[in-house]
This record gives C-alpha cells, structure tokens and sequence, in this order.
C-alpha cells in the first residue's frame, strides 16, 4: 500500500491532472491545504481525498508537520507536488515495489526523475533532465532538511532510483510562474544569507545529490560575485548542458533559470549590503572617541583618559606595511574573469569591430554610449568602473586604469599611449593605503599622445591637453593646457 502527501494553494487548475494519475492504486491521499481560495479543497474531495487544513509555515515544515501528523496506514509514502503527474510505467515500479513485503526492500527510499515542461515542450537537457527527487520512500525514515526553498528529505542509506519520470507541468500560466520564482528567488537568497553569515549552525544534509551539493556551494562562493550571473548560467545550460536541442522552448527556459540566478544573487547581496551597513554602524559606535562617547552621556573625559585613547607619536624611521588587498572577493573574482576570458578576446578582436568591444565591455558592467570606438589595444584595468559618453574615442595603447571611477564625455579624444589613472597610494600612511580617486573627462576634451592624467583630476568641457603633458590638477574649461606639470597657455576658441 502507498500513502500519498500534497501540500497546496490554490492549485484548482492543476490538482485535477495530480490526483486522476493517483486514481486507483494509491490508499489514501492527505492534500494539506494553507487556506486556497479557488475551490482546491473541494477538487480535492471530488477525488476522495482527505483534505487537511494548516496554516502555512513553510515548505519543509509544512511536510514534516504532514508526516509526524497524518494517520497514516500504508508502509510506503509518496509525496507529489499538485503540478506534477505520475505516469503509467512510473506507477507500476512504484506498485511493484510496494508490494512486497517491506522488510524485503533493501532501500529506505528512491529517488524518482522528473521531466519539467516549459511552454509545453519538455525539457530534456539544459541540466534539468535527469532531475532526481526523493519522494518514495518507507514511513518514518525521512524528514525534511531545515530549509526555506528548494528543500531535501533526508534519508538514510541505502538508496535507490527509478529513472521511468514523472511529469512536471504548472498549468497555471507564465504570470503565476514568474511570480512564484520571484517568491523563491528571496527564499533561496536567504537561505543562502543564513548558510554565508553563520557558516557553524546546522550543516547540509550529506545525502542530497552531488548536483545540489555543487549547486549550493557555487551559489554560496561563486555565483553573487561573478559579473552578470545570467549570462554564465545562460552559456552553461544552453551550450554545455545542450539547452539547445530542446529548440526555442529550451532557448527560454535557460533564458529563464538565468534571469532567476541573478535574482537571487542580486538579492544575496543587497542582504549583505545591509548587513555591512549595520555592522559599520555598530563598528563606527565603538571606535568612537571615549571623548566623544563621555560627551554623549553627558560627562567630560579626563586628560589621562584621553591619553588612553591617543596612540603616543613614535619617533624614528617611519616604517611602510602594505595593507592586504583592499579588493573584496567579488572584485577580485570579476578582474580575474576580465583578465582571463574578457582581456584577451577584446585583443584579438578586430581593429574596426567598436560595437563589438563596447558590448564586450557592457557584458563586464561599464557604461558605453552609442558611437563609442576604442582601439583593441587600450588597456581597461576595472570594466565596471569605466563610462564613456555618445562618440567618444580612444586610441590605441591608451591606458585606462579605473581602480576608481574613469568618466569620459561626449565626442572626446584620448589619443594614443594617453594614461587615465585613477589609483595611486597614501604614502603618509603606515598601510600605504591605496586611493581609488576618479578621473573625469568632460565632453569635447582632446587628451594628446602620451598625455597623463593622475588621480582625482576633472579637465573641463572642450579643454586640450597637448602631447606628453601630465596633468595632476583639476583644468578648467575652454583651455589649451601643456607641460609637467600642465599649465594654462592660451583659450581654446572654436571656429
């Protein structure tokens, strides 16, 4: 005998397709409904199921609540999503093995596959097929591993598979699709927000697949600082996972999954964002002054109090120690992925492909206009910190070293073997620091051959800057500047 579980909300549109597949062979089915609204119970009773209300308290415990609570009589549980079939063949292996004396069954519990549709096609690569689930498996031995979306039930070893799928098919529509994904793009961002933020609680369930447990652990590490997630889950699935053989369904399905990958890393890290913010918060409070702090509460802070607190100036040589790397793992990521794979397909790509470069650059987060045209030979250190205005050019061997902010306006030159450089080091610091200061370049400014432009620099609008010259000081508009350091010598004045 097979007792069957499915949790639902509002699933009047494809619980009828659920339970006909169930019809016969089953002993009884318990729909545990969180309060629908569409007449779920009511099809669920046409079909002579017990239906249980209970308020929602999440996934894996609305599951678990089922299992601990449900009078159940049969050996064997079944448990089915309200948008997922059980086919003939599929129901015979479950029969087959329900049958026999349960003791005589080596496995706890079988992993069943499972075929999605999209837009009515079926999915059979993109990494979704085979897709192994573990819904079969004998009363009281699994439980559901405490998590908020994309739960596992853990069981014991041994193990089994049954590769004959069962179908999975959501009737209800793109609209409702989209939406339930945004829903579990938040739930999986925080989980992975608990799993990242407090790595020594409760540890992932040894059992689950090897797939997931390298799904999670990219999510975990890789994925939110890769630049543009999308597009590598994109390439991923419907290039390595052959996507493409399941035709336009399997083109929009990846283009999908993809667009839910950056939901959810983009999620994870506004979480972390926050909570960065608040530790600053907290951090900027207890490195307060005591000064300050006594202020705060009313008192004054001794002399010897406020010799406590200041560091005594050390005499002698001043000696440097480089501070460790000011780049967080995300920006190191993103540069490595530039410099192995952008880089050098921007080298080789031809001399005249502009459009080509400029979207290459966009795929890496800078902001290109339209009629941009950089020389395959510039040298951009951090894509991301990079915008260039309509018409801009740059020429070749030009240097673009965007540790901070490089802006570069409308219809401006930078001619070739031109230095940007917004990076340098605070050399009065012990930690010599380094200074990510903006260099920005209005529109119509002509940069000379050799031209250097340091840190924290602004040239004015329709400003020249003449060949060889360094420019470590802001230039105004309308000027003709030359020299080391670059000096004002005459207005420019524009036919």
């Amino acid at each position: 005998m097979i007792d069957v579980i499915i949790i639902t909300h509002n699933e009047a549109i494809n619980l009828p397709h659920c339970l006909q597949a169930l019809q016969g062979w089953t002993h009884k089915v318990f729909v545990i409904d969180s309060g629908s609204t569409d007449g779920t119970p009511d099809i669920a009773r046409s079909f002579g199921a017990e239906v249980v209300h209970h308020d929602w308290p999440g996934y894996a415990e609305q599951k678990n609540w089922a299992m601990e609570n449900m009078p159940f009589q049969s050996p064997w549980l079944l448990i089915v999503d309200a948008d997922e079939v059980i086919t003939p063949k599929l129901r015979d292996q479950l029969v087959e093995l329900a049958d026999k004396p349960v003791d005589s069954v080596p496995e706890n519990g079988f992993f069943i596959n499972r075929l999605t549709y999209f837009l009515d096609r079926p999915i059979r690569h993109c990494g979704y097929y085979p897709s192994w689930n573990m819904r079969f498996f004998k009363r009281n031995k699994g439980r559901y591993e405490d998590r908020l979306v994309h739960e596992h039930i853990i069981i014991d070893d041994p193990i089994g598979k049954i590769k004959d799928p069962m179908l999975h098919e959501d009737r209800r529509g793109l609209e409702h699709y989209f939406a339930k994904h945004n829903r579990y793009s938040t739930l999986e961002a925080r989980q992975l927000f608990i799993d990242i933020t407090q790595p020594d609680g409760k540890k992932e369930s040894a059992n689950v697949t090897a797939e997931t447990h390298r799904r999670r652990w990219l999510k975990r590490n890789v994925t939110q600082f890769v630049p543009l997630p999308s597009l590598w889950r994109f390439l991923y699935m419907y290039v390595i996972k052959f996507g493409v053989l399941d035709g336009s369904a399997g083109f929009e399905f990846c283009r999908f999954i993809a667009t839910y990958d950056s939901m959810v890393a983009l999620k994870l890290r506004e979480m972390l964002r926050q909570r960065k913010r608040g530790e600053r918060r907290t951090t900027d409070v207890q490195a307060a002054p005591l000064s300050a702090l006594s202020k705060a509460e009313g008192t004054e802070s001794s002399g010897i109090e406020r010799a406590a607190v200041v560091p005594k100036p050390q005499v002698g040589v001043m000696q440097l120690h480089p501070e460790a790397s000011p780049w967080s793992f995300r920006e190191k990521l993103g540069r490595a992925v530039w410099m192995l794979i952008g880089k050098p397909v921007f080298r080789i790509s031809f001399h005249n492909w502009y459009g080509f470069r400029s979207r290459l650059l966009r795929m890496f987060g800078a902001r290109i206009g339209t009629g941009v045209a950089i020389r395959p030979t510039v040298n951009i250190e951090v894509p991301w910190m990079v915008e260039i205005d309509d018409d801009a050019t740059i020429g070749d061997y030009a240097i673009i070293y965007s540790l901070g902010m490089v802006t570069i306006g409308k219809r401006s030159i930078i001619s070739q073997y031109s230095h940007l450089c917004a990076g340098t080091h605070d050399y009065a610091d012990h930690a010599f620091k380094l200074i990510r200061a903006p260099v920005s370049v209005g529109s119509d400014v002509w940069i000379g051959t050799d031209a250097f432009i340091g840190p924290g620099v602004e040239v004015g609008d329709l400003t020249v800057v003449g060949a060889r010259s360094s420019v470590y000081k802001d230039l105004p508009a309308r000027m003709v500047c030359v020299g080391n350091p670059a000096k004002v010598i005459k207005e420019r004045n524009l036919k």
